[in-house]
């Protein structure tokens, strides 16, 4: 689910507030507006029965039907600005003592709505008022007057003008969300430099920031953030100055070792070599001195191979040839043991992973070169590599008698000799590249797993 970052949600939320009180105040105005319009008609329809009450009431106290159908007809006859549909005359007992009407078809008379002494009752249906009250407050037994008025004029002009103030509320408010919207960014502007400072990539380094304001909070932020960015530049630089001293004792002790590795060799061949121009005549020790000169070549050709494999430099990103050739790398020693090799690839045809196929070459041949040493003669080691999106697994399998001791320790990163020294390079070079090893037991043999993530 996307998540807006808080700089954009605090600005959304202050103008969605706007919005809300907005709509709120334009509710309670149309409100107001739908009141005075009710109040306006009741008023309106009350002032008309007052004179009607007053024309008729002399024909209702003489009981003459007659006169008071008379007196309704010259009404509906005579108006002024409010137009009147029907008229009657209706008794407590709600029956009719007179009844006109404009329209042959009118709606009709709501007689059970009369309750109150007098009242109002709009009917939007017919876009009208029925209007109603006592002929004699005095005298509740004469009966009420009831006329229908035609307020269509009215109800047009309420909608006209809900309308209006609704369109002219929404402009104010989208306006004023906008400017609520644009104070808010505007007043986080700080604190949104700081945020995408701190969102920068690995490749970005951080830098102190130089924002004018004048708010004390802001400026309190703006330095423990500036405080934090020279102390990580000074740990950065501490750091790089002990990596360099590290890699200078590095290189110290591989110097030593290799002199160590290459002067034993090279004694035994200078041995072999005096031998023969002493007693190079004879068969027997020409063959001998020959056979430790060979052994002697192959222990300085392993010691070369393996500096080759640590030290190897190189930045290229990771191809299926630079997997597929492990194959051919290891041809030699797999052939000498009488073990087979097959290298599988899934996902990398045509594709270049963010990986460096340096490293990536030098674990994977560390590894196979170990199954190889470790499964008998006739054996079959396997190589899968499969890449998903933003992963690269390798899987190394063998069927050999398991791991010693040695290699265990060297690929859980503790210190190790001898069989284990190649694999230790292996978990270095895992750690470097943020990926992750594990090594599982098999029924017969051992597979060992490689996880390295990478970026698009």
């Amino acid at each position: 689910m996307l998540r807006l970052p808080i700089t954009a949600r605090i600005p959304l939320a202050v103008s969605l507030l706007f919005l809300l009180i907005s709509a709120a105040l334009i509710s309670l105005a149309l409100h107001g507006v739908s009141r005075q319009f009710d109040r306006q008609v009741s008023d309106l329809g009350q002032v008309y029965l007052d004179g009607l009450s007053a024309a008729i009431l002399p024909s209702v106290q003489a009981g003459d039907a007659a006169q008071m159908v008379d007196v309704l007809n010259r009404a509906l006859d005579t108006h002024l600005g409010v137009v009147d549909r029907t008229l009657a005359v209706v008794t407590p007992d709600r029956r009719l003592l007179a009844h006109v009407a404009r329209y042959p078809e009118v709606e009709p008379i709501p007689l059970t709505s009369f309750i109150d002494a007098s009242g109002t009752l709009v009917s939007p249906r017919s876009e009208g008022v029925w209007t109603w009250r006592l002929l004699d407050d005095s005298r509740p037994d004469l009966g009420t007057v009831v006329a229908n008025l035609d307020v269509s004029d009215f109800l047009r002009q309420r909608q006209e003008l809900a309308w209006e103030l609704g369109l002219v509320g929404l402009a104010i408010s989208l306006i004023g969300a906008a400017l609520c919207f644009g104070m808010a960014r505007r007043l986080q502007r700080p604190i949104i430099s700081l945020t995408e400072a701190l969102r920068g990539g690995p490749e970005d380094r951080l830098r102190p920031m130089r924002v004018a304001t004048s708010d004390p909070e802001l400026q309190e932020l703006l330095s423990a953030y500036n405080w934090m960015v020279e102390s990580v530049q000074e740990r950065e630089a501490l750091a790089e100055r002990n990596s360099r001293i590290e890699r200078e004792a590095v290189l110290g002790r591989m110097s030593a070792a290799l002199a160590h590795e290459v002067r034993n060799p090279l004694g035994g061949l200078r041995t072999a070599v005096q031998t023969l121009r002493q007693f190079g005549e004879r068969g027997d020790v020409r063959t001998e001195s020959l056979d430790f000169i060979e052994r002697g070549v192959e222990a300085l050709q392993a010691v070369v191979d393996a500096s080759l494999r640590t030290f190897r430099p190189g930045a290229a990103l990771l191809r299926e040839e630079d997997i597929a050739d492990i194959r051919l790398m290891v041809g030699a020693q797999a052939g000498r043991g009488g073990v087979r090799v097959q290298v599988h690839c899934e996902g990398l045809q045509g594709l270049r992973l963010a990986l460096p196929a340096g490293a990536v070459r030098q674990v994977l041949l560390n590894l196979v070169l170990n199954a190889i040493q470790a499964s008998p003669s006739g054996a079959l080691v396997l190589v899968f590599a499969r890449a998903r999106p933003t992963v690269l697994t390798l899987h190394v399998v063998d069927v050999g008698s398991g791991l010693p001791a040695a290699a265990r320790r060297a690929l859980k990163g503790l210190p190790a000799e001898g069989e284990g020294m190649g694999l230790g390079i292996v978990a270095d070079l895992i750690k470097s590249m943020q990926g992750r090893l594990r090594v599982t037991h098999l029924a017969s043999g051992t597979r060992i797993s490689v996880r390295l993530p990478f970026s698009v």
